[in-house]
């Protein structure tokens, strides 16, 4: 096992800077995440601490050696990627030999310890049954383990995962996230995954890193990313569902704040207010998680008027998407309403559990939310 680490990494595709200056420092034996949308350089920075890609700029480190000067195949990094990449040629026990067979590793293992390690890593990930079949004739979930083997079976410094639950079903990747943390739990390497689902980030990683436009936006557990988010990128990313920004204008008048959101002005409440007095923009974004948004009368305290945007059943909630000023407001309800989109809703905000950002920069304005 060792850590990996990212000093200053740039890399540049024609004239997109997919990595523009990551620092990153991912802990000896830590299950990573990297997540982010699509484009934002998770993939690339995979592939660039694999040497697959040849960076332009810093330096990537594993354990205390410096790596930019060796090749893929000397940097004992395993690699498992989202379409499986078996040999369709080869059975399984095959594939899951073929990185100790390949000509620059040949010399370094005979038969019979290429053999033992088939079966440890076989056992490991109970395909035992499977070693004689073609990879051609398994499920999605068989492809997958197989895969897994194939990176782990020469006992690597750190495990390198892209998307690699992308093309299951719904049941085999909760399935194969469960396994998942078990495996690196037992052999206990470095692992490093990306994903653009955050429900599968916060399932694995001991720690997320969350990425946009190639940049780092903030790295923690998943409780920390929920509860003290950096930037709004990262609250209304993170989270099921994620945190609702509301844009709200300031009025102070006698020494009392009031927030201007939409038509209604409301009261932000102690804690809040106290955070935002030293605050002097004329508009502050405020994150709200879910559960601090609920379905309220009109000319209540504390409500607004919107209407439905979308809506759907998650498990025995009712999950609403309603529109403010362009935004989408996230909120759950137990109660069976037959709302349909463009309804007429009140929906009443409580901003104890507030997050507040400056929306001119997107960092958050309190040292924590919670």
């Amino acid at each position: 096992m060792a850590e990996v680490q990212v000093n200053g990494l740039r890399k540049r595709f024609g004239p997109v800077e997919a990595l523009r200056g990551i620092d990153l420092l991912i802990p000896d034996g830590a299950y990573v995440c990297l997540l982010g949308p699509s484009g934002c350089g998770k993939t690339t920075l995979l592939r660039c601490v694999a040497g697959l890609e040849q960076v332009d700029a810093g330096e990537v480190r594993i354990g205390s050696q410096s790596v930019e000067a060796l090749e893929p195949f000397a940097r004992n990094v395993g690699l498992a990627f989202q379409n499986y990449a078996l040999y369709p040629h080869l059975d399984v026990r095959g594939n899951l030999s073929f990185p100790l067979r390949a000509p620059r590793q040949r010399a370094q293992f005979d038969n019979s310890e290429v053999e033992r390690r088939v079966r440890w890593v076989s056992a490991l990930l109970q395909i035992e049954g499977l070693l004689e079949k073609s990879v051609v004739a398994l499920s999605g979930g068989q492809k997958q383990r197989v895969a897994l083997g194939r990176a782990l079976i020469r006992n690597p410094t750190v495990l390198l995962l892209d998307e690699p639950l992308t093309h299951l079903d719904a049941r085999l990747q909760h399935e194969m996230r469960v396994e998942l943390k078990v495996l690196q739990r037992r052999v206990r390497t470095t692992t490093i995954h990306v994903t653009h689902d955050q429900l599968e980030a916060q399932a694995l990683g001991d720690l997320i890193v969350v990425m946009r436009d190639g940049l780092v936006e903030q790295v923690g557990t998943p409780d920390e990313l929920c509860a003290r988010p950096a930037t709004s990128f990262v609250a209304s990313f993170v989270g099921d569902p994620p945190m609702s920004l509301i844009r709200a204008g300031l009025e102070r008048e006698a020494g009392t704040l009031s927030l201007l959101v939409g038509a209604a002005r409301l009261r932000p409440g102690e804690k809040l207010a106290g955070l935002l007095d030293g605050f002097r923009d004329r508009h502050v974004d405020i994150a709200l998680p879910a559960r601090d948004i609920s379905l309220g009368h009109a000319g209540e305290a504390q409500t607004i008027q919107s209407r439905v945007q979308a809506h759907e059943w998650v498990g025995r909630e009712l999950q609403l998407v309603v529109g403010l000023d362009g935004l989408p407001i996230r909120l759950r309800t137990g109660q069976r309403l037959p709302l349909r989109s463009g309804d007429e809703v009140s929906i009443r905000l409580n901003f104890g559990r507030a997050c507040a950002f400056d929306p001119k920069t997107g960092r958050t304005l309190l040292s924590h939310c919670t």
